[in-house]
């Protein structure tokens, strides 16, 4: 608090400013004498009331006539009557209101900003179609989307990820750049993830997701991770390095590869002749056939995964393909999203209307998100009858009930 002034006449003389600051005389868009005023309730909201305690209108009272004796307002009265009715700032104190409130002149505060957002122009585009909004917004009078100890930290995060290339742990890249494991999580990750699902071009789809999976899944397209991500093979698998290094699997020893090392991957031999990737880690533990090769690509299929995948199909031409996901419009919006981005022809596996049926007992009702999705897949005539049956029905159904029931699978 300014010394000499108490917390009332700092809050009304911080309010004076409020509304000279956001007038068309400070923008210089007035040739005109404008004036600046708020009303003694802005402040005092009881200020007029017909209960309020009459010492507490004296004491107001008294302050404002302090204000004005020091030049900083003019007060006009109700006529006749000892009562305010407009409390104005006097311009020609305001460099002094300034000084003595310790408050930063908003056209100082904002070239500031505008400046500091400058500095991190030319580093990704991301961060340019960012910055260059917030310089807009602070060209025309507006506050940036964030205050600048925010936007800062907002700044560097964002340096950091989009120019990561190595896989890091969520909490290892909050001390690397806050200086604290927890505060990433907890006050930048929302935002982050929105800055870049908003002004990026990201080649995944994440209509699907619910908002805690889109996050995940827009951190992993820059090798940030909650906790370790690896890709499981469960199958007759041959994977071959660049460094000329191989490793096998087999259906009763299967293999986990962390994400950091898929792009060192030269070639993937297929000894099966399907492959089926699979939705769920607990499926995919469940499933168990000899003549199949199991995919789990352990969480969302960013565009690591889909290149793996590609690069698995360009090398084992005539594997047949399968996915085996939830029964419901999510599911297949996933299998879509997977044929769309990899070029691969899945056929669903035991995502059918007889499964609906069969295990009708341990369906549940579809929500709301679900059949605006549904209705979205019927629209480009994605495996209509399903969706129709899931609709008609008001049903879907997990894929944990298929792979612990179906001894087939």
């Amino acid at each position: 608090m300014s010394l000499g002034l108490s917390k009332v006449q700092i809050e009304v003389l911080n309010k004076l400013l409020d509304v000279y600051e956001n007038s068309i005389t400070y923008k210089g868009q007035n040739n005109k004498n404008q004036s600046f005023a708020i009303k003694p309730e802005k402040v005092f909201y009881d200020y007029n009331g017909d209960f309020t305690d009459q010492d507490e209108v004296n004491q107001f009272n008294r302050e404002m006539q302090s204000l004005m004796d020091s030049g900083f307002v003019i007060l006009d009265y109700v006529k006749g009557i000892p009562v305010i009715s407009k409390i104005k700032l006097n311009t020609n104190y305001i460099n002094d209101i300034y000084s003595l409130l310790k408050r930063e002149d908003i056209t100082e505060k904002r070239n500031r900003e505008i400046e500091m957002y400058s500095e991190y122009m030319d580093i990704h585009y991301i961060m340019d179609a960012f910055c260059k909004k917030q310089m807009e917004r602070l060209n025309d009078y507006k506050d940036a989307k964030f205050t600048a100890d925010v936007a800062i930290n907002i700044l560097n995060l964002l340096k950091y990820i989009l120019g990561n290339t190595k896989d890091i742990m969520e909490r290892e890249l909050s001390v690397a750049v806050l200086g604290d494991t927890k505060l990433f999580e907890k006050k930048y990750k929302s935002r982050i993830c929105k800055i870049i699902e908003g002004y990026g071009n990201l080649e995944i789809d994440l209509s699907v997701l619910e908002e805690k999976e889109k996050e995940r899944a827009i951190l992993e397209e820059y090798h940030v991770y909650s906790n370790p991500s690896y890709v499981f093979f469960k199958g007759y698998v041959e994977i071959y390095y660049d460094d000329g290094s191989t490793i096998s699997a087999t259906p009763n020893n299967p293999i986990a590869i962390s994400s950091e090392v898929i792009i060192r991957i030269k070639t993937i031999k297929v000894n099966s002749k399907k492959i089926i990737t699979v939705e769920n880690l607990t499926s995919y533990n469940r499933v168990c056939n000899n003549q199949s090769t199991f995919i789990y690509l352990s969480g969302y299929h960013n565009t690591a995964k889909q290149k793996l995948l590609k690069k698995i199909a360009e090398h084992n031409s005539g594997v047949s393909w399968y996915h085996f996901g939830d029964i419901d419009p999510d599911g297949y919006f996933i299998l879509k999203n997977l044929m769309d981005k990899t070029g691969i022809s899945f056929e669903p596996l035991y995502m059918d209307v007889e499964q609906l049926i069969k295990y009708r007992q341990y369906c549940k009702p579809l929500e709301k998100n679900d059949k605006v999705k549904a209705n979205s897949l019927l629209k480009v005539h994605f495996h209509d009858e399903v969706v129709e049956f899931m609709l008609a029905n008001n049903c879907k159904l997990e894929q944990e009930i298929i792979s612990w029931l179906n001894e087939r699978v």
